[in-house]
Parts: structure tokens; sequence; C-alpha cells
């Protein structure tokens, strides 16, 4: 689901109201604004997907609805499964994987996915089919799916740093290569880690069993199947103190949705922490956020942390296999993906070979470029930057910015000196809140629907008068 628009945005909901269901699962609750009226409509769609061409669902909240919701779901973890079994069963120069579709072809299959012109591998190993990932063509759609997998470089860091954290199990929300990597080495002998992969991609399910995959929309925390909730309170139930969380969710989706969604999953793992006895209780701090590492794009910071502030981001630059700008070729400054964090800082050892290093005044690990500023106490460098302190704005800004003293500020060169971005609220126009904490909202709502029962109660131009009798 695509992050706020423009005019519309994601409304957090009374805990009493219904909410409709699409293909995908309970609907989002949104409101769009209407800047000539100055007026605001609310309506629920698809958590999943904003493109109607996907997922059409979409519902006005001041409207009648006499039709039910859709809430048809044809997704079977058994099914996959067994056409896993079927396809296991073949000689290997008849297994055939289609990898534009992610599908394990059954022989009667072949012929229509070749005449579609599919991009079909044969002679399938069965050891192949431990990598999905390198196997099936990524989702890319930036809203939904955006299957950006992370690079090999990036994986062996994450799973170090786990291991050395003292995590046993680790809940991959999204991150399908983190996951096959664990369950790779499980099968060698050579991790103690076990995983849990929940993600909205279900070609996954062929390869993995119920305890190890479950279907899952990540912005309205909706598990396609009750088996596979259950499946997932079970593994947590499993790790308890040991688990650790690790999300990639597309990086054009909705902060505010996700951060709900993580939260709930939080709320399960406490639930069954207070299940342990007295003594392992007091290993885990009271009402301590299951442990999570969060990967979103630097410039996203702000959002996160209004949603969620006991993140923090560290300076580990993110890399990934099949995005040309997010990874280490790209330019001086490389991949801007970080790692967002509850765990102390500090605890992370960033690779020195690279160029991190630790910095003892903010008890870190900073990147090469991101040298501590005596004045402003603190490494400030977000982008792959070294910044430079502004003794007139008493803080560091991107080297890109000097300081106007005509505007008061560290600018652009480029910058029109005088002229002010206005960042005040859409209702009102008033500068401090948005528009969503405006206290005419209400009345912005109230007079919406004031003027479309006026419009409904007026008689149309073709409308005969009755007659008086």
């Amino acid at each position: 689901m695509a992050a706020n628009q423009g005019n519309i945005e994601i409304v957090i909901p009374p805990r009493d109201i219904i909410h409709p269901s699409c293909p995908h699962g309970p609907a989002i609750l949104f409101e769009q604004f209407d800047q000539a009226t100055k007026t605001v409509r609310q309506f629920f769609a698809c958590s999943a997907f904003r493109d109607k061409s996907k997922c059409s669902f979409h519902q006005w909240v001041d409207e009648k609805h006499d039709k039910p919701s859709h809430e048809s779901n044809t997704f079977s973890h058994k099914k996959h499964r067994l056409r896993y079994r079927k396809f296991r069963a073949l000689a290997k120069t008849k297994r055939y994987v289609c990898c534009t579709c992610g599908l394990l072809l059954l022989p009667s299959e072949i012929h229509h996915h070749n005449k579609q012109g599919h991009a079909i591998k044969g002679s399938v190993q069965l050891k192949d089919l431990r990598k999905p990932s390198y196997l099936f063509a990524p989702l890319d759609d930036n809203k939904t799916f955006a299957q950006y997998l992370f690079s090999p470089k990036t994986v062996e860091f994450l799973l170090k740093s786990v291991e050395h954290l003292g995590y046993s199990h680790v809940l991959c929300v999204g991150t399908p290569r983190i996951h096959e990597e664990i369950q790779l080495r499980r099968k060698h002998g050579d991790t103690f880690l076990s995983s849990m992969l929940l993600d909205l991609d279900e070609r996954y399910a062929q390869l993995y069993s119920p305890a190890l995959f479950a279907k899952y929309n990540m912005f309205n925390h909706h598990f396609f199947e009750k088996k596979g909730k259950k499946q997932a309170k079970k593994f947590l139930a499993t790790g308890l103190k040991g688990t650790v969380l690790i999300t990639d969710p597309p990086f054009g989706g909705m902060v505010e949705a996700l951060a709900q969604s993580f939260a709930k999953i939080s709320q399960t793992w406490q639930d069954m922490c207070k299940e342990l006895p007295l003594e392992q209780e007091s290993l885990l701090v009271k009402d301590v956020s299951i442990p999570m590492m969060w990967i979103f794009p630097y410039f996203m910071e702000n959002k996160v942390l209004t949603h969620m502030p006991s993140l923090t981001m560290l300076d580990y630059k993110v890399d990934y296999d099949n995005h040309n700008l997010f990874n280490n070729h790209h330019k001086k400054k490389r991949s801007p993906v970080r790692i967002f964090t509850n765990i102390t800082p500090a605890d992370f050892h960033l690779p020195e070979e690279e160029g991190y290093w630790f910095c003892k005044l903010c008890q870190r690990y900073s990147s090469e470029e991101n040298q501590h500023c005596k004045d402003c106490g603190t490494c400030p460098s977000k982008d792959g930057t070294s910044y430079v302190h502004c003794d007139a704005c008493l803080r560091c800004v991107k080297p890109s910015r000097f300081h106007c003293f005509k505007c008061g500020f560290c600018v652009l060169k480029d910058h029109q000196c005088g002229k002010i971005l206005s960042s005040g609220c859409y209702i009102c126009g008033e500068a401090g809140h948005k528009r969503r904490e405006c206290p005419q909202r209400h009345t912005s709502l109230t007079a919406n629907k004031l003027q479309k029962r006026k419009k409904i109660s007026q008689p149309g131009p073709n409308r005969k008068k009755r007659r008086k009798e």
C-alpha cells in the first residue's frame, strides 16, 4: 500500500469501528481532503494495493452498502504443498519451474507457460529449491511487494549480528532471503538459528511448510489462514526472549499501518513472555517491545520515529542485489537504506574493513564519512556525506548547503531568498499542525455530510414536482 499521496491520508479509526474486507484482508480507513471546499471525506480501501487494476475495493464511509464486503480468499497452503510433493516426485529431466510466475510446473502445465513466453528453467535439482529467491522473478511493485533482495554481504552482516546479539529465533517479515539462508545453513548444520517467514508472496508456500511460512499482509496484520496465525504464535512462544523480528517493507508503503502491525506482533510476543516462570520473566524488561530490525531508507527516519519512537537508525548501508540505486556500486554515497532498531546501537559491530568506526563519545559505530561533531555532540551524517557545522544555525548541515544571512538559515545555492515553503494545515491554514490534528477537522467532516445530504434531497432537473392533492 502506498504512503500518503497528496490529499489522501490514513486514519486511525476508533476501536469499535467495523472494517469491511477485500481479498487481502480488512480494509484500511482513509480520508480524502478537497482543497476547494475544505471538506474531508472518509473511505475504506485495500490495505495492500492502491492500483485498482489489482484490487478495486473502495467504499465510502458515508454511503449505505447493501452488498457484503469481498472476503473471498482462494489461498490454500495445503494445495501449494501438494504441488511441491508432486513436483519432487518427478524425475530431474521432467522438473520445470516457471521463473516468471514462480510456479513449480507439473507436466501438463509446461506447454501453456511456454506459449505465454514465460522464462522457464528445466532440469531443476532439488537443491535449487532451497534458494527460491534466486529462482523466482522478484515482484517489484514498489507500493506492495517491492522485492528488492538483500545482497549476500548484507545477509551475512545481519545473520552475524543476530548470532552475536544472542538471538535464536528470527521472525522474517517480508525478508525471504534471510529466511532461506537460515534454512539452508540449518540443513548443513551451520547455524543454531530458527526462522519463520511471514510474507504476502504466496509462491513461497510451495517450498515451506506451515511451520516455516505463513501468507501475511503486513499492512493490516492479516493472516490468510488461521493455521498460519497459529503457527506464528507457536514460533513466538518457542523463541520468547530469544526472538528478533527482521522486516524489509516496501519503501512506498504506509509507515502508520506498518507500525500498527509490528505493534500487534510485539503485543503477542509480550503476552507469550508473560507466561514465563517468574525466574525467567525477570530476565525480560516489562512492557518492552519485541527486538526488531526495520530496514528502510534514511530519508524516512522522521516518519518511522514518529510512529515508533523507540527505534534508532544505524549507519550500516544495506545493499540489494536487484536495485540499481540501493547497492554498493551506486555513486560515492552508496545505498540510502539503513537499519532502524530498538536494540542498543553499541551492541552492533559494524564491519571496520568497510570503513565503519566506533565512536566512543556516541557509543556506537559510525560510517567512514560520518565524523563526530564536538559542537553538536553527535555523529550527524545521515545520507553518506560528511556534514559541516554551521555556527550561525548551531547545527551540522549537508555540504551542499550554505548559510544565507538574509533568510536566516542554511539553504541550497540556487534558492530564492524570502521564498518559504508552506507547511501549515490544509484545512485552517495555521502553522504548527497538520490537517489530521486540526481542531476544525470534525467540522469539515460534518460539512461534507451535510453537503452530500443536501445534494441528494434536491430534485434533479428532470425530476417532476409532486402535485398537491
